[in-house]
């Protein structure tokens, strides 16, 4: 054996369907290597996750391995070169059930960074006279999928700081896509504003095909000190891991100022709303306090019980660009008690642009994630946005939400 040849390493966080996995590890040596083989390293992560066996859901430690799909010589970014190298690529497997850095709060749902997050990474190589690559555990950075987003915060007239991530497209544009998180995605001491993205595909906003499809747009996506449906901003309608909603939020006020603020500074005047869950349920609180404000609204397995809505509150609706999506099996937010209701009654009311995507389960179309029988991953039902995030939905007469929201911008 010629020695070691100590290193340490960063990770990269990618998106996907589900959220977001550690897809990546880039080693740096001490020392360059002139080869690597795939099959000589193996990987074990090591991180925190939430105990849902445990009535309060309490963080614990414990440790997973990875697989190695590949490893190659790298530059500092990660792309493959043809000479001796200080850095290593590792590409590591991923799927809905394996590579999360994110655990849910047990207090509140809510998901944070894990601390520690740690890959225990060996290289054991057959030949003698290789040296054996010795790598520090402990993570020493980070790069996410979300990286091209900007982070920044806005402060309102009422004192309620909103951070957020901003996404600004290459040519000038006068359209503003706001997106509205999840309950997962809020704002808790080891959250940041990427988590609102990578919770979901969100980063998919600033993709392409996308951008392209409604003509280029800022996106805004805000993150709430706590969750949307707050009534009252100090969570005490969140009792014994439930929401009881009551058809208002505490922050329906301060998120159109910034809104509006946001839009008056970059000259946004067209305005696109859509979120999921505790997203959605904002989209509808927004569309009811300024029906004639926003383009379009997508509300996504939105959260507002139809019993809280009005027959007034209707009326106002009805005539709101409306895209409904969910899924009929979604176990969190049941349909039969929200959507379903809501646009039986905005149909009867006599909606003129009202759109609705129903699927029947939620499925991987990608074709690489399948479960134990072979058959496509099916997610949990309440994932409807996947089918958004992946331009797959259908109003029936073959028109998508994103071809709608074009429409909707003249595109």
């Amino acid at each position: 054996m010629t020695g070691k040849i100590r290193g340490t390493y960063e990770i990269h966080v990618g998106n996907y369907d589900w959220g977001c996995s550690v897809d990546r590890a880039l080693i740096t040596l001490e020392e360059p290597v002139s080869a690597v083989d795939p099959a000589d390293f193996s990987v074990m992560e090591r991180k925190k996750i939430t105990d849902r066996e445990s009535e309060d859901h309490p963080l614990t430690e414990a440790s997973f391995p990875r697989k190695v799909e590949d490893a190659w010589l790298c530059d500092e970014r990660g792309e493959r070169v043809e000479k001796s190298s200080r850095r290593i690529c590792l590409s590591l497997y991923v799927s809905p059930e394996e590579g999360s850095p994110l655990a849910a709060t047990s207090r509140t749902e809510i998901f944070v960074w894990v601390s520690p997050y740690e890959l225990h990474i060996s290289c054991r190589n057959a030949d003698p006279d290789t040296p054996e690559l010795v790598i520090d555990p402990v993570c020493r950075g980070k790069k996410t999928a979300a990286d091209i987003f900007a982070k920044k915060s806005y402060v309102t007239s009422e004192g309620i700081r909103y951070d957020y991530a901003e996404y600004v497209p290459p040519e000038d544009t006068d359209t503003l896509y706001v997106w509205l998180h999840g309950l997962g995605e809020g704002q808790m001491e080891g959250s940041d504003a990427y988590l609102p993205l990578l919770g979901r595909k969100g980063t998919t906003m600033a993709g392409e095909g996308f951008q392209s499809m409604i003509g280029g747009a800022r996106v805004l996506v805000p993150q709430c000190p706590t969750y949307w449906m707050d009534a009252d901003g100090k969570q005490t309608n969140f009792r014994k891991g439930t929401i009881e909603a009551d058809g208002t939020s505490y922050y329906t006020r301060s998120l159109e100022e910034f809104i509006d603020e946001y839009a008056r500074e970059t000259g946004a005047g067209k305005i696109v709303l859509a979120g999921c869950s505790n997203g959605g349920y904002m989209c509808l609180m927004l569309a009811l306090s300024r029906p004639d404000r926003y383009t379009a609204v997508v509300p996504i397995c939105e959260a507002v019980p139809d019993q809280c809505l009005s027959d007034g509150q209707i009326s106002v609706l009805k005539d709101v660009p409306l895209y409904f999506i969910y899924s009929a099996d979604d176990p969190i937010v049941v349909p039969e008690y929200h959507e379903i209701p809501t646009i039986e009654r905005l149909k009867q009311a006599g909606a003129a642009d009202l759109h609705v995507f129903a699927a029947d389960k939620v499925v991987d179309t990608s074709g690489r994630y399948k479960d134990k029988d072979g058959n496509p991953y099916r997610y949990m039902g309440h994932l409807s946005w996947i089918c958004f995030d992946n331009n797959e939905t259908d109003d029936g007469t073959g028109l998508s939400a994103w071809e709608w929201i074009a429409g909707k911008l003249g595109r």
